[in-house]
């Protein structure tokens, strides 16, 4: 009888955990007929599609503004997609210039007035011996909501994470207090 009370207390335990699971689906059709909200995969395909646009080459001739060592600093920062603006980080430090190079680049030359820099979407950067296009405003609110749902996917995959955890932590439990209770009746 014991034996039994405990497997149901087991049983009880996975059924409480499991209801804590979110199931829910990210690529779900809004009720109001909207487009499907995009999966965080696909989110992210879409940032890197919007962050690595090509930018004008041109033939190097005269004297370009030189950046160097290469475009940018190394490393990258991951952003906090639930909160980050983008809009806020972007800068303009080839502008002044009509013309600019790199080490990197040194027979061809890019306009300044094309380029930016945006410490928040570099952690996206593919091809870093390239400068990156000046992304419109338009691009980057797209950016900013595409960052949302990958966001919303880091933190459900987090608590999702820490409920399997828990999970094994009261199974582990259970099974330890099963097997000294086991031994107790024997």
């Amino acid at each position: 009888m014991r034996m039994r009370s405990a497997c149901l207390a087991l049983a009880a335990a996975v059924l409480v955990v499991f209801s804590f699971l979110n199931p829910e689906a990210v690529s779900a059709r809004p009720e109001n007929g909207a487009a499907p909200i995009p999966t965080a995969a696909e989110a992210r395909a879409r940032v890197i599609a919007l962050i690595n646009q090509p930018v004008t080459h041109l033939p190097r001739t005269g004297d370009p503004e030189m950046f160097s060592p290469g475009w940018f600093h190394a490393g990258a920062t991951k952003p906090d997609f639930a909160t980050v603006d983008i809009r806020l980080t972007q800068e303009f430090p080839y502008q002044n210039a009509t013309y600019v190079t790199s080490d990197l680049n040194p027979n061809e030359m890019f306009l300044g007035k094309e380029l930016e820099f945006n410490a928040m979407t570099k952690y996206f950067y593919v091809d870093r011996s390239l400068p990156k296009k000046r992304l419109s405003e338009a691009e980057m609110i797209e950016i900013n909501s595409l960052y949302r749902i990958i966001g919303e996917d880091e933190a459900r995959n987090a608590y999702n994470r820490m409920v399997w955890t828990g999970l094994g932590v009261v199974l582990a439990l259970i099974a330890l207090t099963t097997l000294i209770m086991w031994r107790r009746w024997r």
